[in-house]
């Protein structure tokens, strides 16, 4: 790589154009660009779209030679020492003499750190960049220590980066600076020598890529007279972004290195013709080595420079719409105007924002787990509570919850066990087993009283419960010992009860499971919402094993009065419902008895009884009022089934009825009791208990008690460093929104009321 000429200014008269204090912009530029230059100091720029003006260039095309120019210091030139990182000018006129302070700005860290004390003289600047440059190249050694003996020269220990987009940021002021700001960027590399990365090559196309592709970005893109325009790299980079030439300022350097006849395609360039661009083309032309070994002044150097341009063919001649933009001066006050006029442009949108991210920040903060403050002891028992109150307010059930409400899953569980153990009930047939299926014959439509409630399950095509009518009569023969005529051995009785009661413990079984895990899922969930900011210190995880602790001693407990339940069930039938258990016999009986003769005789009738078609007719009514006039008060349509003749089966049907209607009983006793068990001693039973565990299990009582709730109350890191970088963000937003409001001209909506047309400055694509 050649390094470019030095520019080394020995005047301390360096007068711009961009401060003229007669301008009508002049009360508004420094407060805007001391505005931008301040979030870009607070690294917002990685967040907001900031007005920047980036100076971009292939390596060797006079690029920091011009930057030198316009700045007054002189940047590292030694071998090696090219520019490897982003290094920003800021330009301020100030009152007070002359200064220098070079910042480094690390996209990990929050605020700048100064490098090294202020600069009184010129001739120290460019050691000191040439020190920070090695310090971001070198970002895991302090950099105070390149500030030392370490800095002295380059070499003397091997850069971790050849490059970085950590950036140098260099503040000068005085009487004669010019208020602009610019950063420079590294060359573009189209090789690399012998031995070094070729990954650099596509590491400072990135690098320059992020800064040129925001729409906010002007493009000062230098371009050198002395190599062919389609060679130079920079060029085709801005293209890519800027294809229509409306933020790219290009600028022609080494004007003098032009071969004798080929002036004609640069000066149409300034010309605007041949590669049109929105602000047009620039030309200016620096100190060659001999004047610069010579110890050229600033003011020599510029009006050297006017001097080529006035009396150097062609440029003498060209037209002063073209000469207006021949020289540093005249770029200088371009770009400043340029600079000034996008800032101000953009200053509405910029504050809505910086309005937004606020609130952005704001409504992230929130969502994070509140700061704790206060003694941890009471701090771990106020949460306690809380917690132990949204347990019972779960317990008791939430309407709001909807479908997926704890309560709300458990009582379809309770309708599904309900129907399980409802449709293990006998399903009695009173006629014998036919020889073949497809014998079987039809059953009666439902009698009288068949819209009782369960009366009778709703029966798929299944047979497993049917009992026919000669299976209970062998049943009842074969169990006859020493009873007499006519009195049927009760154990036929408790055979039916116990074969059609031995699977309800199934059933139970599965009401219990699902009960616990619905209950265990959303006590995870609820340990979680209260607890899991606190994980890193344990108290989510003590809390989740001390809940399903209890939760398993109080399974323990409904699972055994779930099997004493059971066992008096299983124990002997049994009931004090005397009158319902008469009542359910009695309709039972009817619709057997009916089923019955349905098959033997008379079917035509009973079908038409059956069917209801004597129901509120003259005979239906008559018959019943003749029986109540002969004393028989009470009489019921149904009873009228008892009037058909005498049949054999009749004890058979007795026991079939008595059992259906023993079934009944049981069925809506056990129905009852399993669920009232496992919400007593399982959900309510936990929550009975919940405190003393909790505590018990937390230990926080006694001398250690402060230590161990400190230990539990300690904070995620990721939560920690979560908050602090929000917060740090919240600070620089908020600053930057008080700073906007105070710029001159921007109201308290954010809009500018500045003197720029919003016409000039379109750089939309």
């Amino acid at each position: 790589m050649t390094s470019e000429s030095s520019v080394t200014f020995t005047d301390d008269t360096f007068v711009g154009g961009l401060s003229d204090r007669l301008s009508t912009q002049y009360k508004h530029r420094r407060a805007v660009l001391d505005l931008v230059d301040g979030l870009h100091s607070h690294g917002l720029q990685g967040q907001l779209d900031l007005p920047q003006i980036a100076v971009v260039g292939s390596q060797s095309v006079g690029k920091s030679s011009l930057i030198e120019s316009i700045s007054g210091i002189t940047l590292p030139r030694a071998k090696g020492t090219c520019t490897r990182c982003p290094i920003e000018c800021r330009l301020a006129r100030a009152e007070s003499s002359w200064s220098c302070h070079v910042y480094l700005r690390i996209s990990t860290q929050v605020e700048e750190t100064r490098f090294g004390p202020p600069i009184f003289d010129k001739s120290e600047v460019q050691d000191r960049i040439r020190r920070a440059q090695l310090a971001i190249l070198n970002p895991s050694r302090p950099s105070s220590e390149f500030l030392g003996i370490l800095g002295e020269t380059d070499g003397v220990i091997t850069n971790q980066k050849s490059f970085s987009s950590d950036l140098v940021s260099v503040r000068i002021s005085g009487r004669d600076v010019d208020d602009l700001s610019f950063v420079d960027l590294p060359g573009i590399i189209a090789s690399v020598r012998e031995g070094s990365n070729e990954g650099d090559i596509e590491e400072v196309k990135n690098l320059v890529m992020d800064f040129i592709k925001r729409p906010s970005c002007l493009i000062l893109l230098v371009v050198s007279c002395e190599t062919d325009l389609e060679n130079q790299g920079a060029r085709r980079l801005a293209k890519q972004v800027d294809p229509s030439g409306k933020r790219t300022i290009p600028v022609l350097t080494k004007p003098d290195r032009i071969a004798a006849g080929e002036h004609t395609t640069w000066v149409s360039l300034l010309s605007n013709e041949q590669e049109r661009f929105r602000h047009g083309w620039h030309c200016v032309k620096q100190a060659n080595q001999q004047q610069l070994d010579e110890g050229i002044s600033w003011k020599q150097a510029r009006d050297a420079e006017l001097d080529f341009f006035e009396t150097t063919e062609p440029w003498s001649s060209l037209d002063d719409s073209i000469k207006s933009r021949l020289g540093t001066q005249f770029l200088t006050d371009a770009l400043g105007k340029i600079l000034f006029e996008l800032i101000c442009k953009r200053l509405p949108d910029i504050f809505a924002e910086v309005e937004r991210k606020v609130r952005r920040v704001k409504d992230l903060l929130a969502k994070l787990p509140t700061k704790l403050v206060g003694d941890p002891v009471m701090t771990i028992y106020n949460m306690v509570e809380l917690f132990k109150k949204d347990v019972e307010l779960v317990v008791k059930g939430r309407p709001n919850a909807g479908r997926a409400g704890l309560i709300q899953s458990i009582r379809r569980a309770k309708e599904t066990f309900r129907d399980e153990i409802f449709k293990q009930a006998p399903n009695f047939q009173p006629f014998n087993k036919p020889a073949r299926a497809e014998d079987t014959p039809p059953t009666l439509p439902a009698p009288f009283g068949a819209n009782e409630e369960d009366l009778e399950p709703q029966r798929k095509e299944s047979t497993e419960n049917i009992v026919y009518l000669n299976e209970v009569m062998e049943r009842t023969r074969d169990a006859v010992t020493r009873e007499l005529p006519n009195h049927n051995p009760y154990s036929v009785n408790e055979y039916f009860i116990s074969r059609f009661t031995e699977n309800w413990p199934i059933p139970a079984q599965k009401l219990f499971d699902n009960m616990k895990i619905l209950f265990l899922k959303e006590l995870k969930a609820l340990v979680a919402s209260h607890f899991s900011n606190f994980a890193t210190g344990g108290l989510q995880s003590t809390v989740l094993r001390t809940v399903t602790h209890q939760l398993e001693t109080c399974s323990s407990r409904a699972q055994e009065k779930i099997r004493e339940c059971i066992a008096l069930e299983h124990e002997e039938p049994a009931t004090v419902n005397e009158h319902y258990l008469a009542d359910y016999k009695r309709k039972f009986h009817s619709r057997y008895t009916a089923t019955r003769h349905l098959h033997v005789k008379r079917r035509a009738n009973l079908e038409r009884f059956m069917k209801d078609e004597f129901r509120d007719t003259e005979i239906m009514t008559g018959a019943v009022h003749n029986l109540r006039q002969m004393g028989f008060e009470g009489i019921r349509k149904q009873e009228l089934l008892r009037l058909l003749p005498a049949d054999e089966a009749n004890e058979a049907i007795e026991i079939m009825s008595e059992v259906r209607a023993y079934y009944q009983v049981a069925f809506k006793r056990f129905v009852d009791n399993i669920p009232m068990i496992l919400d007593y001693e399982l959900l309510k039973g936990f929550n009975r208990t919940l405190s003393e565990a909790l505590f018990k299990g937390l230990n926080i009582s006694g001398k250690d008690a402060h230590a161990r709730s400190s230990g539990f109350l300690k904070e995620d890191p990721t939560v920690v460093r979560r908050r602090e970088g929000l917060e740090q963000d919240l600070k620089r937003l908020e600053a930057a929104l008080a700073d906007l409001q105070n710029i001159p001209g921007v109201n308290s909506s954010g809009a500018y009321e500045g003197i720029i047309e919003e016409a000039d400055m379109d750089l939309s694509e």
